[in-house]
């Protein structure tokens, strides 16, 4: 899984001297398991400036348990990972959380971006779970620069 295999190494190579900031957004092709998830990570990111990221993570590490999901289930996994469950429980309920999750949906429709995953370089789509390799000729041609 990509997020699992080459977003680690994008990270230790790119984010954590600087270089490349990473930013998500939410997809909701899933219905109500995708909303559920994806405000979770909002809220996970509320109460910890890294707990949208380890939120993110543990999610798509249990991705099979996600269609049956409860908001319960997920104020558990807000517990697992040192948060708050039960202010991640009623923060699921905020209507700004679910905004803000549907207008990053939108915007990304919009921008006509529907492969997922899908990665903007400073404008260059690259559609698909694209191997390390071509990230990493991509963001030092990019950082290179002219």
């Amino acid at each position: 899984m990509h997020v699992l295999q080459v977003e680690p190494q994008l990270l230790e190579n790119y984010v954590a001297n600087g270089r490349v900031r990473l930013a998500f957004w939410h997809v909701l092709d899933h219905g109500a398991a995708s909303q559920l998830a994806h405000r979770a990570a909002e809220c996970a990111g509320r109460q910890s400036p890294l707990g949208f990221w380890r939120m993110h993570h543990l999610l798509f590490e249990r991705q099979g348990q996600l269609w049956s999901a409860t908001p319960e289930a997920m104020a558990t996994f807000a517990t697992e990972l040192a948060l708050d469950g039960p202010a991640l429980l009623a923060c699921l309920d905020d209507p700004a959380i679910g905004e803000k999750v549907a207008r990053m949906d939108q915007e990304r429709r919009e921008r006509g971006i529907r492969a997922r995953p899908s990665f903007d370089l400073n404008g260059e789509i690259i559609p698909g779970a694209a191997p390390y390799a071509t990230f990493s000729q991509v963001l030092d041609g990019l950082l290179a620069g002219p």
